[in-house]
């Protein structure tokens, strides 16, 4: 039974609504994972950074292994208190600090994956619906229209997420198994199998492979500071870790394998969406594709808009949950308005890598080193309480966190500057951390 309205904002979820198990959580995330904008990236580790097949897989797992090792530490707030991760992230960097640096960050990141995933789905559409209706849709109004939808369905919360999640699972496991029907039954010999698994057109190279490496760290980076709203129902961390791991990476490998076959046969970023009208005439297949993108699409923006409003509600608290998802989602419409976010995908997410990296970097130390993984909740909304730090903003920390940047910022795709803007952030941090606490004991005994 889903609830109309999600009551529950940036207060900690009460102990006994915490009964998620992992396989709930696997449910969300695959959902999640299963997308029309992840098997383009998929296709673009192919496409644009010209890696085989396998080479394109590989290096998707490991990317999702190391950034998972990272987000499912953090999540672990989730299920410990029920706070969802903006309100986590004050203990770290000051309640000023989280409400106007991660707050505002994952507001941004969480407005370029709406945005983005209602135009891959435009583009699917619009593919889709030239063969099934004899119609040439334009791609802003049909991304616009979708993610408004999406938008409202976001605002009654949680509960819709966790209902539609349940119907994605089943839809996208049919979905890959027609996609993958349709590559073995086609006569373009460009599908072939053979064909495909040698990546003829594709030649492995150190700068391609880190710099698909990069991209995907840094994509999945981009939810730190949402991911505990994921698992704050969750009732364990052992539920927490199985059902991450377990579903992100099963859902990274079939994107990127079925979004890479599509790119290594005929050389383009176009989802497996765009190019199924090309490998059949059936009306019936298309209408079921056509409907699982629908599907699929909204699920994800669902709880990307969610995820949008907690930042919201984290930033300006007396909005509110409802106002606050209904506020982002309508900034979020009319970006979507702006196609470049998905033809230039790689750049964009590259460039909001730069601030996720080096975040990660200093939320790990100061949470696992510092603070060794304990929180006082209650002090997460006193003003003038222990993580006030430096008039609310903890200044090591945003320090650290400027050098990151920096670091990222200069640094070439070929050094995995992800993983340097992470290290140097986190160096800087345990410079800096001594010494501000140090100081902040001497002005308190003052």
């Amino acid at each position: 039974m889903v609830r109309a309205v999600e009551e529950i904002g940036i207060q900690p979820v009460p102990q006994e609504q915490r009964t998620g198990t992992w396989l709930d959580l696997f449910t969300i995330m695959f959902a999640f994972g299963i997308n029309p904008l992840y098997f383009v990236l998929g296709a673009i580790a192919v496409a644009e950074f010209r890696l085989p097949l396998w080479w394109a897989i590989g290096c998707a797992l490991v990317a999702q292994v190391i950034s998972y090792s990272i987000l499912a530490t953090v999540s672990r707030v989730g299920c410990d208190y029920g706070i969802p991760g903006q309100v986590s992230l004050r203990a770290f960097l000051g309640i000023w600090g989280a409400r106007a640096l991660s707050s505002g960050y994952r507001t941004i990141a969480a407005l370029y994956w709406f945005a983005a995933q209602a135009i891959a789905a435009a583009y699917a559409i619009r593919a889709l619906a030239g063969p099934l209706a004899g119609v040439h849709l334009r791609i802003v109004p049909v991304a616009v229209v979708l993610a408004a939808l999406q938008a409202l369905l976001a605002v009654l919360g949680f509960d819709v997420l966790r209902y539609v999640t349940r119907v994605v699972l089943p839809l996208g496991l049919a979905f890959v198994g027609v996609m993958l029907g349709l590559y073995l039954s086609s006569d373009d010999p460009r599908f072939a199998v053979g064909r495909v698994f040698d990546s003829p057109d594709q030649h492995l190279s150190w700068t391609g492979l880190a710099g698909y490496l990069t991209l995907m760290v840094a994509s999945q980076l981009t939810f730190l500071p949402s991911i505990a709203d994921f698992t704050r129902y969750t009732r364990s961390r052992r539920d927490t870790h199985i059902g991450l791991y377990a579903s992100t990476t099963l859902s990274m490998l079939v994107t990127t394998f079925v979004g890479g076959y599509v790119a290594a046969a005929i050389g383009t970023t176009k989802s497996p969406f765009e190019v199924a009208p090309t490998l059949t005439t059936s009306k019936a297949v298309l209408a079921f594709l056509l409907l699982a993108l629908i599907v699929q699409s909204t699920a994800v923006n669902i709880g990307n808009a969610y995820n949008l409003g907690m930042s919201l509600v984290n930033a300006v608290p007396r909005l509110g949950r409802v106002v606050a998802t209904g506020l982002g989602a309508c900034v979020g419409v009319a970006v979507a308005a702006l196609p470049d976010l998905l033809t230039s995908a790689s750049d964009w997410i590259t460039h909001l890598g730069s601030v996720a990296a080096p975040l990660a970097g200093v939320v790990l130390v100061e949470y696992l080193i510092v603070k060794k993984q304990r929180i006082d909740v209650p002090a997460l909304f006193d003003p003038r309480g222990p993580y006030r730090y430096v008039g609310g903003i903890n200044a090591a920390a945003a320090v650290a966190i400027a050098t990151g940047v920096v670091a990222y910022t200069l640094l070439p795709d070929e050094l995995v500057k992800a993983a340097w803007g992470g290290g140097v952030a986190a160096l800087a941090y345990l410079a800096l951390q001594p010494g501000q606490q140090r100081w902040l004991r001497a002005r308190g005994a003052a």
